[in-house]
């Protein structure tokens, strides 16, 4: 039984338990106002009454039964229509549709009596439906990223994994008779789309041990500086980064820190890489080192910058895959992992930009 039937069946209750104590209560005062004699066990009780009329005794119990029916029966309509109306509302929630429904008007543009008892309920309601509507939104947009994003990455390894494929084709081949200087080339190729495979699987594994919580910093004092500086160094020497121009600053010579170097390279390659990748050769990049209120690493290009759209989802998850011509690649989760990274060390870190001004990424991480 669904709780509508229910609540008609409580509903059909009440107004026959109010119907039988009307009676009651009226029987009895009949009783003491028109008189009775009751014989009870050989004793006989004998009650004159106030008046002596049937008309008047007739009268007076119908009305009185008119009053109490009519009483319970308002008082049934005007407390149950909120309860069919919250009903048939979480009805509809659960069936997905979240849009806002209006209470009923009077004509006077006034909330029934019984709704305005239920004033807290009713906002509450709204809310809920408000954010279950953002809910689905978000969810249907994410499941769109998702499927891009399976797409992408599905692509990004095919293509790797195609030239390793297709370059030891060529070197088992018994057509052709490769130079040593050529089977160099291919077995270079081979290596560096292999690598671009393992990092897309360990971008893969890396952010889903974070979504179940389980890479945990391993901290040891170190001079960031002079971390972040040969990180940079690094990252000048990917393919991707031979036409980029890079500069390195530092309030001071060396600050000691404890951090997880592990996680805070790969948090900076990925953001050093996500610059190299999104803009045009012979940008600067700029790497910044400084300590304040807390130590400050910013990472700023003179690019071709971002939406507002792209930078309020440069951080959530699958919102953009890695071009496949790219020497070096993600899954579309290396800005997220970057992100968690710097969430490991209780760091935060934000985003500056805008169409054709560049971008500056700023991490904070505390003292």
């Amino acid at each position: 039984m669904n709780l509508q039937k229910k609540l008609t069946l409580h509903y059909v209750a009440v107004i026959v338990a109010v119907m039988l104590f009307s009676y009651v209560a009226s029987s009895i005062t009949l009783l003491l106002l028109f008189g009775f004699d009751i014989s009870f066990y050989g004793a006989r009780l004998v009650w004159s009454g106030l008046f002596d009329d049937s008309f008047l005794l007739i009268t007076f119990f119908l009305a009185f039964s008119a009053f109490f029916f009519g009483a319970s029966f308002m008082y049934g309509r005007v407390m149950s229509e909120p309860l069919f109306f919250y009903l048939a509302w979480v009805e509809r929630l659960s069936q997905g549709k979240f849009n806002v429904v209006e209470i009923p008007r009077s004509r006077r543009n006034k909330s029934p009596i019984g709704f305005r008892l239920f004033h807290e309920l009713t906002e509450k309601m709204r809310q809920l439906s408000d954010r279950l509507s953002a809910s689905e939104i978000e969810r249907m947009e994410l499941e769109d990223l998702r499927r891009d994003w399976t797409s992408g990455v599905t692509h990004d390894l095919k293509t790797p994994l195609s030239y390793i494929q297709g370059y030891s084709t060529m070197l088992l081949s018994d057509e052709h008779q490769w130079t040593v200087e050529e089977q160099k080339k291919f077995i270079t190729i081979m290596q560096e789309k292999a690598n671009h495979m393992q990092r897309l699987i360990e971008d893969l594994s890396e952010a889903f041990q974070f979504e179940n919580s389980v890479v945990r910093p391993i901290l040891t004092q170190s001079d960031i500086v002079t971390f972040a500086a040969n990180v940079m160094e690094d990252v000048r020497q990917q393919p991707a980064a031979r036409n980029k121009e890079f500069r390195f600053v530092a309030d001071e010579d060396s600050i000691f820190y404890e951090f997880d170097e592990k996680l805070m390279e790969r948090a900076l390659v990925n953001l050093l890489m996500n610059a190299i990748l999104h803009n045009p050769p012979e940008t600067l990049i700029t790497v910044t080192v400084q300590r304040n209120n807390n130590l400050c690493i910013t990472i700023s290009d003179k690019g071709v910058g971002m939406s507002e759209k792209e930078k309020n989802n440069l951080f959530q998850r699958y919102y953009r895959g890695t071009s496949t011509e790219a020497p070096i690649g993600g899954t579309g989760l290396g800005m997220v992992i970057a992100e968690q990274f710097i969430a490991a060390h209780q760091g935060t870190i934000s985003v500056q930009s805008a169409p054709g001004e560049g971008t500056v990424i700023t991490i904070l991480l505390p003292l």
